[in-house]
């Protein structure tokens, strides 16, 4: 009898900022009362005024991209805690999915979180890493087939404050640079700056130094056509934000933004789901 090698799993992932998503609900209800819901009712149950929840149909939107993909892993940048990514998986997304938050150093209460196909991965663990870090750093070690892998999902520190955040920007990848593995390693999230080599800004210079590809670098796409973040004050602004870094050793099979419709106008950003799109990659860790 031949010897047959164990076949390494392919995997379908994404990276999104979900911009504030809230979905705290007033009590339980089942799958049948919740959709019977208005979305003027479900808006009333988080009375806070700076943390309201998200509409209905946004959410509903961000599902039908998360279900029509199939993807095994997601990583969800502000998040209003563990209540709202539980609900968002129970009401939206089946149950498919396990769901791993941490709801530690957030001024905002919004963290990062990750999606997780039930079945998919025969281990499953997640930690949030300690650091001098602006949003939960959180690292998910995941077995598939025979192949451990760690996916960190990243929120770095956003360009506002008196030095646009760079002192703080700088500590956080430096961190950051230091405790990644190097081997059959995922880094994503909200970068919060331009990490596209050759136009990079300077305080992300360690992390490039590191032997990961970009996913759209990777796929070849100009950086000219690279963009998951839309701006419009003071004129319109699309650059990336967002980023998929694979280690070396991981093959990327495909990979590239989801975009249906580009705003022209802040009117028309303000009824996308977000003002960040999907960014998504097909890969075989080996």
């Amino acid at each position: 009898m031949r010897f047959k090698a164990p076949v390494t799993p392919v995997l379908r992932i994404a990276t999104f900022n979900a911009e504030n998503f809230y979905m705290l609900l007033d009590r339980d209800y089942s799958p049948v009362e919740f959709a019977a819901l208005s979305n003027v009712e479900y808006l009333a149950m988080n009375t806070s005024i700076f943390n309201s929840n998200k509409d209905l149909d946004k959410i509903a939107d961000i599902a039908r991209t998360i279900l029509s993909e199939d993807f095994d892993f997601v990583a969800l940048c502000e998040v209003g805690g563990m209540e709202s990514l539980v609900n968002f998986n129970r009401y939206f997304l089946e149950d498919r999915y396990e769901c791993h938050l941490h709801e530690e150093n957030s001024r905002r209460g919004i963290f990062v979180g990750a999606l997780v196909r039930q079945g998919k991965f025969t281990r499953v663990s997640a930690r949030n890493m300690q650091g001098d870090f602006s949003r939960n750093l959180l690292r998910v070690s995941l077995t598939a087939g025979t192949v451990a892998m760690q996916f960190f999902v990243v929120h770095l520190k956003s360009l506002l404050g008196q030095d646009l955040g760079i002192e703080k920007r700088i500590k956080e990848v430096a961190e950051l640079s230091a405790m990644v593995r190097l081997r059959n390693c995922v880094v994503l999230g909200d970068f919060n700056g331009i990490l596209i080599r050759g136009e990079q800004q300077f305080e992300y210079e360690p992390f490039l130094a590191l032997p990961f590809r970009d996913v759209l670098e990777a796929r070849a796409v100009p950086p000219g056509s690279r963009f998951t973040h839309y701006y419009f004050r003071g004129g319109p602004s699309f650059n990336q934000l967002d980023y998929i870094f694979c280690s070396n050793d991981i093959d990327i099979l495909d990979g590239g933004t989801m975009a249906d419709a580009i705003p022209v106008n802040f009117e028309e950003r303000s009824r996308l789901p977000s003002d960040h799109i999907f960014l998504k990659a097909t890969i075989r860790p080996n």
